[in-house]
């Protein structure tokens, strides 16, 4: 072809571009019906789109009672359900300038299959359930009124697509588990959400710009642009002259050039680079989210053909090291479910995703991960805008990777059309191709291969960790950052390292993360459940009933427990807080570590009802925390302190490391000081470290703090607070110091550890404190750490959730708690049992918080009347090694202090029988 040709080829192909894309909007009134026409009974009502079938309150209506049952537990339960397909239909008249032009049909979100007839003709399918779904009707739109019918099908399509099926769940519809389709998150709606409308295409029009920024050696981007023609591909193949045109987000032009487009090595797009003037942009990254729009525009035309946003980011693996533009980042996350309890979908409004992500930054996070589903596009707009960094993820959660054929195919398809639909995003930065994947994994390797070489504006990962056997350990041969739990050298996270190891600040995961070789990020970490707020109920305004926490409330009520909701909702919220806050900062601590992700910050309505979060499921904060709070130990700059234990003697030196985990602005100069005080406020001891540069990215060493604790002394609750002087950057640490010495069982009490012995004191009127040995008590296993995730979810588990103690009781007079569990209480916790007191007037001393589940009534510590006799019952072990255990010895000793006294007098009565039901017998 001549230069004159290309030239008279470039002036046409640029004229039809002016002006491409006419739309015409179809939200509004439509009809629906749920069979299929055109059946005689075919019964058609009216319904909005976009919406679904449960806004119109359409299905089977919900019959479940509120009752503490494993189906109304599973998760919050749909007003109404129709899974299978649905037919909706309206008139749409097509105007005459739309003749000889494309015209497309774009759904934004389905779930989960497509197909549309014009005129009583099927013309297009499309089944994606990640991007928009673009039915191609130019052949049967011509001009004039013409029949439009969608029909909808929300079945499981590709049951070995998308499905890690559980047994747990027998009930119709909850056996499947992946985020992108089921009832545990968002539910199986059936209709279109976000656009909706007919767009008419001028031939040769740009159908996308990808465009892939570059900010080292200098700020670049290669464009490239691809054509949504129905005319043969070379047409598209001769290079063509472009304006280009990049502004700033006030609309400023900040750029401009003209650029000559030449096909790429496939003859698919044409491509060009641009190189931006030196001071013209800047880069985008969490702390300074600069976008940009790009304009391609006709040569000498002012309108432009096709535009996007973009970001000028370059993230990248430097080693095992996670580096934005040069700079190590530390990803601050947690996992988004799709959780939308009011309508049951996922928002398609801008507006809406900043409100998410405004709140999860509030808290200190900088990082979603997506859980087997890929958000629709108005939440990577929020991202970009907000400063967020994403990890998108194929709709995929299953244990039989490849064994379905046409499932992988379609895998496969769908990747490409996320990286297609969403990869000019700057927020998106790491893609998985699903959840705890097991298969074949050389599958996973390949895609994952091939994704990268077609798309290497992010990072990729085979999957977002493993249980397959011989892997999950180590990262896969293509995976560019590592999601785990353990690696070959030990757990990356805590749960039951928490309940096995005596509580210490200064742990970190540098052992079992040194030979990782990639960016390690750890899976899910946290998981500790809380009890359910019951004042959520009246905010259920919306598609779906919390049947589950009004069966909660109701069991409560009819056990008499009802006033203590807030208390229990309360206790084991500040006691997850505080295993969140030694969470996060042991990964702060690893200088190896790249992030972690949260399961999570917003309580997960399915699987059981787990109630993780420190928010609930509308992103509203409990009223047991702040976000301030939160932000102390998560946030971009954290001051740390090595403290290896949280209980001493009084003797002893209380020594630690001060550290600051900085993943924000250099801090230059940083005035660190310290100081701690005890429970009422006083200062024990205080410092400061000589001015010092904190830098980004990584951990400063700040020096060491020393601590002389006085050899006498009552037992006693300290704090250790560190703070960066002049910024809001604080943290905090409690400490409990305790007496050495044993009280010795006063004169006018017993103590005991048999049945008999009690017994036989009480009948002569006697003091006693009954304290079984614990395997002999007939209750509930002690544990420290609350019920993982769920107790419905995994009901193996002892399902206690922490202590709710009365501090002002004089029992506790000399032993420092407040009113839920905190360190102190991890050998008192462990070394226990909790006993039912269900129906006895008992008011327990410190009691043991059972999951809403049971709801029993549990305690470790409560006092009562037997006869004559007064009685102070205790499960916790206060009799073994009490010199090496300080807190069951400061315990024990104020325990017998209060009851040498007069104040010991229970009011309440129990017969000896239920005492000796208390103790398993021999």
């Amino acid at each position: 072809m001549s230069k004159k040709t290309v030239i008279i080829f470039a002036l046409i192909l640029v004229q039809t571009l002016a002006g491409a894309k006419d739309e015409l909007s179809l939200a509004g009134k439509w009809q629906v019906s749920l069979r299929p026409p055109p059946s005689a009974d075919a019964a058609w009502r009216e319904i909005r789109l976009p919406g679904t079938l449960d806004d119109a309150g359409i299905g089977e209506a919900l019959a479940l009672k509120p009752e503490l049952t494993l189906q109304v537990l599973t998760r919050l339960q749909r007003k109404h359900i129709h899974i299978g397909p649905a037919w909706y239909r309206r008139e749409v008249v097509i105007p005459e300038n739309w003749r000889g032009k494309q015209v497309v049909l774009e759904l934004e979100r389905v779930l989960w299959e497509s197909r549309v007839f014009v005129d009583g003709v099927e013309i297009s399918r499309e089944d994606s359930l990640s991007t928009p779904h673009r039915h191609d009707l130019t052949a049967a739109l011509k001009p004039g009124r013409h029949e439009l019918i969608l029909q909808i099908d929300n079945s499981e399509i590709l049951p070995d697509l998308s499905r890690h099926h559980t047994r747990k769940y027998q009930a119709r519809h909850d056996t499947a588990l992946a985020h992108a389709y089921t009832n545990h998150t968002q539910v199986m709606w059936n209709g279109a959400l976000g656009f909706l409308r007919l767009a008419a295409i001028e031939p040769d029009a740009i159908k996308t710009i990808s465009a892939h920024p570059r900010v080292s050696p200098g700020f670049s981007v290669q464009i490239a642009l691809a054509f949504d023609s129905a005319a043969p591909k070379s047409k598209t193949r001769n290079a063509a002259t472009f304006d280009l045109v990049l502004r700033n987000a006030a609309g400023k032009q900040v750029a401009a050039a003209t650029k000559s487009f030449l096909p790429n090595k496939t003859g698919d797009s044409l491509e060009a680079a641009w190189t931006l003037p030196e001071g013209s942009v800047r880069a985008w990254d969490e702390l300074a989210p600069h976008l940009y729009k790009l304009e391609v525009r006709a040569p000498g035309k002012s309108g432009a053909l096709a535009s996007t946003t973009l970001g000028f980011r370059e993230i990248a693996a430097q080693g095992s090291e996670l580096h934005v533009n040069g700079k190590r980042v530390f990803l601050r996350g947690t996992l988004e479910c799709a959780v939308f309890p009011l309508t049951g979908y996922p928002a398609t409004s801008v507006a809406e995703w900043k409100r998410i992500i405004a709140t999860a930054k509030e808290w200190g996070l900088n990082h979603f991960r997506f859980h087997s589903w890929c958000p629709p596009d108005a939440a990577f707009q929020a991202a970009d805008e907000l400063g967020f960094y994403l990890q998108a993820e194929l709709p995929h959660w299953s244990l039989l990777v490849g064994q379905n054929k046409k499932s992988w195919n379609y895998l496969n398809e769908e990747a490409r059309r996320i990286l297609t639909a969403y990869g000019n995003h700057p927020s998106f930065v790491l893609m998985s191709l699903g959840n705890e994947l097991q298969g074949d994994l050389d599958l996973l390797n390949k895609l994952v291969g091939e994704l990268r070489a077609e798309d290497s504006r992010r990072l990729y990962t085979t999957t977002s960790f493993t249980f397959k056997k011989g892997h999950g350990r180590s990262p896969e041969p293509q995976d560019e950052f590592f999601i785990t739990q353990y690696t070959k050298d030990g757990w990356v996270r805590g749960q039951g390292v928490f309940n096995e190891k005596p509580p210490s600040f200064d742990n970190d995961y540098s052992h079992a993360a040194k030979n990782i070789k990639v960016p390690i990020i750890t899976h899910e970490i946290g998981q500790y459940s809380v009890y359910p707020d019951l004042a959520e109920i009246k905010k259920y305004k919306g598609n779906l009933v919390p049947l589950n926490f009004i069966a909660v409330q109701n069991d409560l009520k009819a056990k008499g427990l009802l006033k203590l909701a807030d208390k229990f909702t309360e206790a084991t919220g500040r006691f997850a807080t505080l295993l969140y806050k030694e969470e996060i900062e042991r990964a702060l601590r690893t200088p190896e570590f790249d992030g972690f992700q949260l399961l999570g910050l917003q309580d997960f309505p399915g699987q059981g009802t787990a109630l993780v979060g420190m928010v609930n499921v509308f992103w509203e904060g409990k009223r047991f925390i702040k976000s301030s709070e939160f932000r102390e130990f998560c946030s971009a700059t954290v001051p740390l302190a090595r403290l290896p234990k949280a209980v001493y003697e009084r003797g002893e030196t209380v020594s630690a490391a001060i550290q600051v985990a900085n993943y924000g602005n250099d801090i230059n100069p940083a005035v660190i000081k310290w100081r701690v005080k005890d429970q009422a406020g006083k200062q024990m001891a205080s410092g400061q470290f000589d001015k010092q540069e904190i830098a980004s990215g990584g951990t400063v060493d700040c020096g060491r703090i020393s601590v002389a604790i006085p050899g006498s002394g009552p037992a006693a609750r300290w704090t250790l607070e560190v703070t960066i002087d002049g910024t809001p950057y604080r943290n905090h640490w409690n400490l409990w110091v305790y007496p050495k010495e044993t009280t010795p069982v006063p004169d006018n009490v017993t103590y005991t550890r048999t049945l008999g012995e009690a017994l036989t004191a009480l009948s002569a009127g006697k003091k006693v404190l009954f304290n079984p040995p614990v395997a002999q008590t007939n209750g509930i296993d002690g544990k420290f750490v609350p019920v993982f995730w769920s107790p419905v979810h995994f009901p193996e588990q002892p399902g206690t959730m922490g202590m709710l103690c009365d501090p002002k009781h004089p029992a506790l007079k000399n032993f420092p708690t407040g009113e839920h569990s905190d360190w102190q209480w991890w050998d008192l916790a462990l070394k226990s049992k909790s006993v039912r007191i269900d129906g006895l007037s008992v008011t327990p001393i410190v009691r043991v918080i059972d999951n809403f589940a049971r709801n029993h009534s549990l305690a470790a510590v409560f006092e009562a009347r037997i006869g004559n006799g007064r009685l102070l019952f205790c499960t916790i072990d206060l009799d073994a090694d009490l010199q090496t255990r300080p807190p069951a010895r400061q315990l024990r000793n104020s325990i017998l202090g209060y009851m040498a006294g007069d104040s010991f007098n229970p009011k309440t009565e129990m017969k000896p029988d239920e005492l000796g039901g208390m103790i398993l017998s021999n």
